[in-house]
Parts: structure tokens; C-alpha cells; sequence
């Protein structure tokens, strides 16, 4: 195909599986960086419905996959970074694929994500509403997102996408996906409604689809100053989708940043920051005293996304402890030509740290198991036996449905819920036992009784919620121990905005065992 210097091929693919669009994906950004293919505009649609992680998250992690399955969505991995996605039938897709160096991927990836995306947000514009480009990747209309994006360079080609959101289908982000709401705060929003907007809602009558890809194509070729000129798949291309599809489809793709069973329980931390969160999962060698093999998962952009690859198998054969993992993490950061967008070298030789450290809580009172369901606030391992519990935090969610006290902070021990063996508990420990009733309520608690010195509070949540309020507690400056809740939490029902708000209607059950284990531990050693 010969196509002029300044011409790129504008390509619409329709409507198909995820599995072809992420093999299409691949295979262009292949064929443009042999030169095989021109740069390329491409449309994408997604049927069925697609429910996408970040090329880093864990599917186990993000997506309810047994709804998506009896829903027939998909399931698939992009090959760009960040958190999981719903791709709606009518959501509308865009990639710029193209040679690093030339235009429009010159310069550092936040130069090329700042010129993408504010041409993105100028064509979202042209169709009748006022959308900015918000870093870190969201294209935004009056605060609200209407589209995300991401970028990825494989085999010396570049590859930038980005969706536009058109019908409302908010229910079905909700039940697809694990965590849309759990990352936002009350205070800034009160619904999924209120953080992204859809182009239905915005504007009548809803410009068609045709006129949106003629729109948002002109607004490439105006801003970029290329020709678009009309194309096809190319042979090679072609038969390289038959030929790839089958993997796209796999397992081996769709879950290969998934912890592998078989591999057994690794020592894990998860470390939030602003640009997203470390997952980081390490398992030993016969003896426990090196590391055989890592996984780093999360909604984090890298650049290249092999660094990851290569970052874990930089720590195979490191000492598990502390300043090793430390010290092996900030000499292959400093060496290698790439970054963690947004995330600093110390934060990430920490997250890696974090997780060799909780070693030291595996003891004849822990298994290994135990440890990783334990959640540590503000506090180190080698501390814990310098600070004397005070407080038993209690999840709400814990009482009984039909219980009086549900809706109001206490409880009157009548023996019908974990909740009262835990008051005794507390008591027999001399603690204050308090039932949480909101994350609102949660943080009152943390600042006005907590944040104490020297006392430490052992409370109870799931792995979902901390992993989502690490920051926003960890800034109260209280020391904590969380335990993990034994059973299905409202983050996996969809009912996350509900227990925020402390209107959950369900059930949960605490880990009576390890609680009680865990408080023998701190007051054992204070």
C-alpha cells in the first residue's frame, strides 16, 4: 500500500469480538513498525459488549466475570495500561498508530498524550459539547468523563486509543465491572452518573455514528496535518488475524497477569498513589529466603509496558528482605530507558519492599495465608510490638439484617451476629469496640479517637476497600492492623456506593479466628 509521507490510512474495522479487535490491535502496530502498513486511523467497535482490563490488572481482580458470562460480555486485556473498562456496543473507539519520532508521537509520552488528547477532546467538542483533556487520560465534559485513553509502544511502532461513551448503559458498568465507583470520594460525588456522562445525555437529537467517525477523523486530519485517505485491512494483516485470533481468546492472554494457582500463596502488598495501584505478589524459593518469582499487577500506565516484565524478572533470585528488594528495584528503575507514568522510584521500590517485609509476620501464630489477609495502617512489621491496641473497629455490614441496631453505631451482645462475640473479645482485651457505620463515620473515627500516638486499632474490612481508601486513611496518620473479611463483600455484589454511604443490604462475615489470633499477637508483644 503507498501512501504519501504525511498520509495515514483511515481504517473502520465495525463491529467485532474483543478477541479480534485486541489481535488487530497487536498486529497493526506490528505491520506499521515494519513498515508493512502505513499509519493508520482506525474506528473500532466492540460485539458483543466487551469488558476490558488494563494490560497490568488481574481479571480476577476487576471484572464480575460470572455476570459478564451469563450476560454474554466478553472479556479481554488491551494492550495499554490503566483500569478496566466496559466497552459498550455503542461506544465508539479511535488508535492512532504511527512511528515513534514523527508526528503526532514526538517528544516524552506525556507530550504525546497531552497533543492526542486535547485534538480528542476538540473533535468530542465539534459534536455539540465542551470536553477538556483532564491528565492523567480522561477526556472530560463539565468534570464528568466521556472518554478514557491510553497509549503503548510494542516493536518500535506507537499505538494511542481512546473511546467516546454515546447511550447510557450506567447499570451495566456497574454489574461488569468490580470497582468504577469504590475509587471516588462521597464528598465529590454521589453516583457512577455524577463522574462519567454519555453523549446521549448531552445532546439532541444524538449525532449518528457516521457523523461522529467523519467529525472526530477531520479533527486528526486538520490538527495533525495528514490526509486521511480510505483503506482495508492488508492481506498479511488479514491472515494474521485468522492465524492470532485463537490466542487473543486464551486464557493465556486474557488472564496472564492473574496470580497462578498452582504456583501457591506468594507475601503481597498493594500500595496506592495517585497514578495507581501496585500489586505486588512474590513467592519464595524452597527456604523462604529468596524470591522465585514475581507478579506486579494494577491499573498503572508503563512505558514500555515490558518494563513490568523485565522489572519482575530483575528480582527472581533476590534476597526477600527489605533493603535487597529495595536496593534491586532502584538500580533496575535508574538503568533502564522507561518509567511507571506518574509513580516515583521510591514508591515503587517501597510497594516491592512492602511485600518481603509481611514475611516477618509469618511466625508459629501465622500462615502465610493469614498474613496476606492482614492489612497494616501506618505501621511497620518490626513495630507492631511497640504499640499497645486501644480500639476494635467493627464493620456495620456484619449485623444481622433484621437487627435494630444496624443503622446506628453499638450493640446489645444478644448473641445472633459476629458482632457481639467481637464486643466480648474487645473487652477481654481491654479495648473500645466501635461499630462503623459509614466511610464517613470510619474517618471520624480514625481522626477523633485514633490517631493517637501510641495506641493502634485493629479493625475489619475487605481487601477491595482498602486497596481503594489506602491514601485517605493512611493520611489520618492513625496505626492500624485490617483484617480480611471472611465471605462476598458489596464490592463483589456491585453495592460499593451503597456501603459507602453505610446502606449496604447484605450480610458480610468477619474472620472471627484471625481477628482473635492477631489481637493475642499485639497485646502478647506490647
Amino acid at each position: 500500500m503507498v501512501m504519501g509521507l504525511n498520509t495515514f490510512r483511515l481504517l473502520d474495522t465495525g463491529p467485532i469480538s474483543a478477541a479480534a479487535n485486541m489481535a488487530l490491535d497487536k498486529i497493526i502496530l506490528d505491520e506499521v513498525a515494519e513498515l508493512r502498513s502505513p499509519p493508520t486511523l482506525r474506528f473500532l467497535q466492540f460485539k458483543p459488549a466487551a469488558a476490558l482490563v488494563g494490560y497490568h490488572q488481574d481479571v480476577d481482580l476487576e471484572i464480575r466475570i460470572d455476570y459478564c458470562r451469563a450476560n454474554k460480555i466478553d472479556i479481554n486485556r488491551r494492550l495499554t495500561g490503566g483500569g478496566s473498562i466496559l466497552f459498550q456496543e455503542s461506544a465508539l473507539g479511535w488508535e492512532l498508530f504511527g512511528m515513534p519520532g514523527l508526528e503526532p508521537f514526538r517528544g516524552s509520552y506525556e507530550n504525546i498524550l497531552n497533543t492526542i488528547c486535547s485534538i480528542a477532546a476538540g473533535g468530542v467538542s465539534r459534536l455539540g459539547v465542551t470536553a477538556n483533556f483532564r491528565p492523567r487520560n480522561d477526556i472530560e465534559v463539565d468534570g464528568r468523563k466521556i472518554s478514557g485513553t491510553g497509549g503503548v509502544t510494542i516493536s518500535g511502532g506507537f499505538m494511542f486509543q481512546g473511546t467516546v461513551l454515546i447511550e447510557n448503559e450506567v447499570e451495566l458498568f456497574l454489574k461488569a465491572l468490580r470497582v468504577p465507583v469504590e475509587k471516588l470520594k462521597k464528598r465529590e460525588i454521589e453516583s457512577l452518573m455524577e463522574r462519567i456522562c454519555f453523549l446521549s445525555d448531552l445532546v439532541r437529537p444524538t449525532p449518528s455514528l457516521a457523523s461522529i467517525k467523519s467529525i472526530m477523523a477531520a479533527e486528526f486530519e486538520t490538527c495533525l496535518g495528514i490526509h486521511l485517505e480510505h483503506g482495508s485491512l492488508t492481506e498479511e494483516e488479514e491472515r494474521r488475524l485468522k492465524n492470532e485470533i485463537g490466542y487473543f481468546e486464551s486464557p493465556g492472554w486474557v488472564s496472564s497477569r492473574s496470580r497462578p494457582s498452582a504456583e501457591g500463596d506468594p507475601v503481597r502488598s498493594i500500595t496506592q498513589t495517585d497514578a495507581g495501584t501496585l500489586r505486588v505478589h512474590l513467592w519464595l524459593a524452597p527456604g523462604g529466603r529468596r524470591v522465585r518469582q514475581a507478579l506486579i499487577s494494577g491499573d498503572f500506565f508503563a512505558v514500555p509496558v515490558r518494563l513490568i516484565h523485565d522489572l519482575e524478572a530483575a528480582l527472581v533470585g533476590m534476597p526477600a528482605e527489605k533493603v535487597a528488594l529495595q536496593t534491586a528495584v532502584s538500580s533496575f528503575l535508574r538503568s533502564y530507558e522507561g518509567k511507571i507514568l506518574g509513580i516515583d522510584t521510591q514508591k515503587v521500590a517501597g510497594a516491592v519492599a512492602a511485600a518481603g517485609e509481611r514475611l516477618a509476620l509469618i511466625t508459629g501464630n501465622f500462615t502465610q495465608a493469614e498474613v496476606n489477609d492482614l492489612f497494616l495502617m501506618n505501621i511497620r512489621p518490626h513495630e507492631l510490638r511497640r504499640h499497645k491496641p486501644k480500639w476494635l473497629l467493627l464493620p456495620y455490614c456484619s449485623k444481622n439484617l433484621d437487627c435494630p441496631l444496624r443503622r446506628i453505631p453499638g450493640c446489645d451482645e444478644c448473641g445472633g451476629c459476629e458482632i457481639g462475640e467481637c464486643f466480648s473479645l474487645a473487652r477481654s482485651f481491654d479495648l473500645d469496640p466501635i461499630t462503623i457505620q459509614s466511610f464517613d463515620h470510619l474517618m471520624e473515627v480514625l481522626q477523633n479517637k485514633c490517631a493517637d500516638s501510641e495506641g493502634i486499632y485493629v479493625g475489619s474490612c475487605c481487601e477491595a476497600f482498602y486497596s481503594k481508601h489506602q491514601m485517605e486513611m493512611e493520611g489520618v496518620q492513625a496505626r492500624g492492623v485490617l483484617v480480611n473479611l471472611d465471605c462476598a463483600t458489596c464490592y463483589d455484589l456491585g453495592k460499593g456506593s451503597a456501603a459507602y454511604k453505610g446502606r449496604f443490604d447484605n450480610k458480610t462475615s468477619l474472620n472471627l479466628k484471625l481477628i482473635e489470633k492477631t489481637l493475642r499477637l499485639l497485646n502478647a508483644s506490647s
